[in-house]
């Protein structure tokens, strides 16, 4: 990574935002997009190298991985989809803490509605 380009100006928590939106929303974005966003986010290459592999510029691979990144942001805006799922997760880490004071028909409940989540993903 070279000083100044996006994918080393990106730090950790937006990196991190960007990769929750990505793994939500990815199948809304076109081919190009995700894949220019794929290759920033899990390949870590430049916005450089991007444009080199899809045929353009470096300003047009960061052109591109700007614009897919403000749909991400405008999808979850309107969905809420990753905002819902730290939200379910918080609740399921509170269950969890306070499990032993909890009925035991509560927690064979939240387990089988846990089972049947992790059936879904």
């Amino acid at each position: 990574m070279k000083d100044g380009d996006a994918s080393f100006d990106m730090v950790l928590s937006e990196r991190v935002r960007f990769g929750e939106l990505l793994d939500a929303y990815s199948d809304i974005l076109t081919k190009k997009q995700r894949g220019a966003c794929l290759a920033l986010l899990v390949e870590d290459f430049t916005t450089t190298e991007i444009g080199s592999l899809m045929g353009m510029t470096r300003q047009g691979a960061y052109d591109l991985i700007k614009r897919s990144r403000n749909r991400l942001e405008d999808i979850e805006r309107r969905l809420g989809l990753v905002k819902l799922r730290k939200s379910h997760d918080a609740l399921l880490a509170a269950i969890r803490e306070e499990e032993s004071a909890l009925p035991r028909r509560f927690m064979e409940k939240v387990t089988a509605l846990r089972k049947e989540d992790d059936k879904d993903v």
